[in-house]
């Protein structure tokens, strides 16, 4: 691979967004080791090199196919001289390795490829040799067959399941994952404390759809903005947010020392400003709601491990 094509599958992959999947993984870890099971270092980094290689393979096969629809339409985004951030959409820069020329789908799509080859020989470590469970690889293909068919074979995001498919993966799949293969038991723990997390992975994977809404419609991408229409979808954008607050209260149950409480006012803050000019109809007005929704979204984890770290620490 040359230095052109390996500049272009980095842009393509938009490494800062692999944030979603790596934070909320490390946080059921964290809550594994507050639960009582001995943190395993070694687990914890195949695991996260397993994570990395699976998330990649994800964003930039997605990424392929709605760029090989727009093309097949006859459709291309023009140079956007931006590279793939957090907070970045389809139509802001998320093509731009195509256009440029820097990468083919082709590729591409063979190297989404290899990052699912690499991963499973790490899911066949850990569960064979490191002993993590019985449904240590179970849940690794479940993360692969999410991650395909988001965008292949099923297409969930072409038939409105799109959403449901990444609030599943992101949301709940990654906490989870990360507290089994610590603690080798299934519990309700990683599922309760994701709660808000996942409430709000939906929230955001819906307003995102707003600014992309044209490109989705030329391609028949029949997600549940197009299906619900802009209006009808920032309408949930509100009760969404109140929710993922709600569900913060069972956590209070949970033996957390409450100073620890104190770190969630980090994420609501940049939930709140989304939320005090809540103007999704032009350009700038979405661009800000998306950016601090994005943001609030990824500290609510990041503030979760801070609360259970707490709690190991008042626990010694």
């Amino acid at each position: 691979m040359d230095h052109n094509t390996l500049s272009g599958w980095v842009e393509l992959s938009g490494y800062p967004k692999f944030t979603t999947t790596m934070i909320p993984f490390l946080l059921g870890a964290v809550l594994a080791w507050a639960d009582g099971y001995a943190f395993d270092w070694h687990v914890l980094a195949i695991s996260l090199l397993a994570v990395f290689l699976l998330t990649d393979f994800c964003f930039v096969l997605n990424a392929c196919s709605v760029y090989s629809d727009l093309k097949q339409k006859g459709i291309d985004f023009g140079r956007v001289e931006k590279t793939s951030t957090l907070h970045s959409t389809a139509v802001s820069g998320r093509f731009n390795a195509f256009v440029k020329g820097r990468i083919s789908v082709k590729q591409a799509v063979n190297g989404a490829y290899l990052c699912v080859f690499a991963a499973l020989p790490l899911g066949v470590l850990l569960h064979f040799y490191l002993n993590t469970g019985p449904l240590t690889l179970p849940l690794g293909l479940l993360g692969i067959f999410i991650a395909y068919s988001y965008s292949r074979g099923l297409r969930f995001s072409y038939h409105g399941l799109g959403e449901i498919a990444l609030t599943a993966g992101v949301g709940w799949l990654t906490v989870f994952s990360g507290y089994y293969l610590q603690s080798h038991q299934v519990s309700l723990l990683p599922t309760v404390v994701a709660l808000p997390w996942v409430i709000d992975v939906f929230k955001l994977k819906l307003t995102r759809e707003i600014p992309d809404f044209e490109c989705d419609l030329l391609i028949n991408r029949r997600n549940l903005a197009i299906r619900l229409g802009k209006t009808t979808t920032a309408s949930f954008y509100l009760p969404l947010t109140v929710c993922s607050w709600l569900a913060f209260i069972p956590i209070l149950f949970l033996g957390v020392p409450y100073i620890g409480l104190v770190l969630l006012s980090i994420p609501m803050f940049f939930t709140v400003k989304s939320l005090r000019k809540f103007d999704w109809k032009t350009e700038e007005g979405l661009s800000a709601i998306t950016k601090n929704a994005f943001t609030g979204m990824i500290l609510i984890p990041v503030a979760l491990i801070g609360i259970f770290v707490i709690k190991i620490v008042a626990a010694v």
